[in-house]
């Protein structure tokens, strides 16, 4: 049997939320699977990769920036980041993401 770690118990839920990362340039559609106080799992409807940190748009009216701590298929488990925590990551343009992708580096 697997130890639960979890600091806080979770509320089951399945509830339709949104991504969002980029400078809001990139959006995708999930749904948060279970809840506490300190962090979420959220399920994607395909494998992406993510950023480090991005916020979760729940329709209710809560948008919190959060932290993946983990990933398993199209399950993400995420913590609920702090203001001290809650730095914007930065924008990345589609050109860059592209080159990013394709293995290109700036010459500087």
């Amino acid at each position: 049997m697997i130890a639960d770690r979890r600091l806080q118990t979770r509320d089951r839920l399945h509830q339709p939320a949104r991504l969002v990362f980029n400078g809001e340039q990139s959006v995708l559609a999930c749904t948060v699977r279970n809840h506490s106080q300190t962090g979420a799992m959220i399920r994607m409807a395909d494998w992406i990769e993510l950023p480090d940190t991005f916020e979760l748009d729940i329709p209710a009216g809560d948008r919190r920036r959060v932290r993946q701590c983990w990933r398993r298929g199209d399950d993400v488990g995420v913590a609920f980041l702090t203001l001290e925590e809650a730095t914007p990551s930065p924008v990345v343009s589609l050109a860059e993401a592209r080159a990013r992708r394709a293995g290109v580096r700036d010459a500087d």
